[in-house]
């Protein structure tokens, strides 16, 4: 039996597995732009490929990004799961209620309307084309619906004679060979999330700004948050984040598309510029999507930017080698 030691380590890390996970489908829902995501799309949507890399299930995940606001659960169908293994494709096969057998036959009733026989499509005879004729009149059918109506189906059981209208069924999973009925079907709601932008947009800049001072304390830098430098008027000004190495110091803005807009991100890269231009010291705005082709930037400030986090950090860390 284990022991409370390592019921905590084991929970420890089921933590920072879901904690790494969350991070990484934040920044792929930011940076990929989804509006949605759906819970039943195994191993194609970004949910449950992160999930899967995490040793998570993509139900855990979800309701973990649900508590965060970042998406927000809407019914979207109902669907049977295999009991066994969760998957949603089957093969679907008939058997008699009575005796089991699945040598079931189906017999379709039917009318035509033109000379009003009543009897089994099924024993219909047909031309050299396939088409089905009216055992009275000899007529081809014609179109369902029109010439020929169906009144009802039965099914009769070659084994033992039965007929009857509802057969018995039975599913066999296409992914684990699992053979169920009904009864032992799952059978519940799928989800469909809708990305909840602003929470996510918030997020991710949380994410970006830790991105950034993981990667400044891997070239050696100290990072400080929310920092305190002086202004050229000699007054205190609080800022995001100063980078200090020797004597490199650097202030850090992030900027990153919260809108689709782009005069939006442009608009915010330009009230960045605007905030550098009362200290004297070197500014780097760093994020995601950001114009590096505005005009009236300060020469104090120098624009890293690529078109994922990742590129960025990148690009980061080859400046302040």
């Amino acid at each position: 039996m284990a022991g409370p030691g390592a019921l905590q380590r084991s929970e420890a890390v089921y933590l920072k597995s879901l904690a790494g996970a969350l991070q990484e489908l934040v920044v792929c829902l930011f940076e990929s732009g989804v509006s949605e995501v759906l819970s039943n799309s195994a191993g194609t949507s970004p949910c449950s490929r992160i999930a899967e890399k995490y040793g998570l299930s993509q139900d855990v995940l979800l309701e973990e990004a649900v508590k965060r606001g970042i998406l927000k659960p809407l019914v979207a169908d109902r669907l049977v799961f295999c009991p066994k293994c969760g998957h949603t494709g089957f093969k679907v096969r008939y058997s008699c209620p009575s005796c089991g057998s699945q040598d079931v036959e189906r017999n379709t009733l039917f009318s035509h309307v033109p000379c009003g026989y009543i009897g089994v499509l099924e024993g219909a005879p047909k031309d050299t084309r396939g088409n089905r004729l009216c055992p009275k009149c000899s007529r081809p059918l014609g179109a369902q619906g029109r010439d020929w109506v169906i009144i009802g189906v039965t099914y009769r059981c070659r084994s033992c004679g039965l007929t009857f209208n509802v057969p018995s069924a039975s599913l066999e999973c296409l992914s684990c060979g699992a053979v169920f009925d009904h009864k032992e079907a799952v059978y519940r709601e799928v989800y469909r999330y809708s990305v909840e932008r602003t929470v996510l947009a918030e997020i991710y800049g949380q994410i970006l700004s830790r991105k950034i001072a993981d990667a400044a304390a891997s070239q050696g830098y100290k990072v400080h948050i929310d920092a305190e430098v002086t202004s050229l008027s000699g007054l205190k000004k609080r800022v995001p984040m100063l980078l200090e190495k020797g004597s490199q110091r650097f202030v850090v803005y992030t900027v990153y598309p919260r809108d689709a807009d782009p005069a939006k991100v442009c608009e915010e890269v330009l009230s960045t510029y605007g905030k550098t231009l009362d200290t004297g010291e070197k500014h780097l705005i760093v994020g995601v999507r950001v114009p590096t082709d505005l005009s009236r930037k300060p020469e104090h400030v120098e624009v890293i930017s690529g078109e994922s986090s990742e590129e960025a950090m990148r690009k980061l860390r080859e400046r302040l080698k």
